[in-house]
């Protein structure tokens, strides 16, 4: 990927001086702070070196407070069984796909730590996936299985919005809520004012039936095309990123697979 003046490249070098002066850097933590890493802080704070050192440094902290090299598949037995949460593989341009599934179950006491872990591990895995030269993923939420009684505790949902903005930045392409029910805007309404205006613009919220019918209507159009027939009203697109959701309604429409994903796990190195 070639850097450009976006990246500040100017300030990268100084950027890791200040973040080693706020503490000790291991050999390891020095290999994660490559140029694109590097980038990808400068860019979260606007070229502000402080900010952007400050910002770093706790990603450091909070990874080896995790400790990624500790992470083994056996540790997600039930979450890999499951599919709540899973790496699909790539979209055509190489991005890593995410993809939750709310599941029927509540959210249990004692399993904050653990929820937590699993999801270092599974946003681990999807930079660990990309192709291409890609940073950015797209993330489909089916929130389709949500409601207030199994929804995620409002400490949980803001955890992750911090370890997403804090320790992953610079990292959302899109993401797509598939069928979020009514009582999710209550969670959206508190969740809101926290969220980047940046990361607003890339979320789109989708209804499944309504996609069903057009991804319906786009296949004809298609055929009849084929067939020579031109006489066949253009399927409309919603307007915004929602617009962008035709190449992903095939994975938000295919089954869970677990063999599948634990093939990719072992292929981006996890034992």
């Amino acid at each position: 990927g070639k850097m450009s003046p976006i990246d500040f490249p100017e300030k990268q070098q100084e950027l890791i001086e200040v973040v080693k002066a706020l503490g000790p850097v291991s050999e390891e933590q020095l290999a994660y702070c490559d140029d694109r890493c590097l980038a990808r802080y400068l860019r979260a704070r606007k070229g502000n070196v402080s900010k952007a050192a400050k910002l770093l440094r706790s990603t450091l902290d909070w990874r080896a407070g995790i400790d990624m090299n500790s992470l083994r598949l056996d540790e997600f037995s039930k979450e890999l069984k499951s599919g709540k949460m899973y790496v699909y593989g790539n979209d055509a341009e190489g991005r890593s796909i995410l993809v939750t599934r709310k599941r029927s179950d509540a959210f249990q006491a004692g399993e904050y730590d653990h929820y937590i872990r699993h999801l270092a591990f599974t946003l681990e895995t999807a930079c660990r996936n990309m192709q291409s030269g890609q940073e950015a993923w797209v993330w489909i939420m089916d929130l389709g299985g949500m409601t207030r009684a199994n929804s995620p505790p409002i400490n949980v949902s803001m955890a992750t919005l911090n370890i997403l903005a804090d320790h992953f930045p610079e990292r959302l392409h899109r993401c797509f809520m598939v069928d979020a029910p009514a009582y999710f805007s209550v969670l959206w309404t508190a969740l809101y004012p926290f969220i980047d205006p940046v990361t607003k613009k890339k979320v789109a919220f989708i209804s499944s039936a309504e996609w069903r019918k057009r991804m319906e209507a786009l296949k004809q159009q298609k055929q009849q095309g084929e067939g020579g027939a031109q006489d066949t009203p253009a399927v409309a697109l919603p307007s915004g990123p929602a617009a962008d959701f035709v190449p992903y309604w095939q994975v938000y429409d295919t089954a869970y697979d677990e063999s599948a994903y634990r093939k990719l796990l072992h292929t981006v190195g996890w034992k």
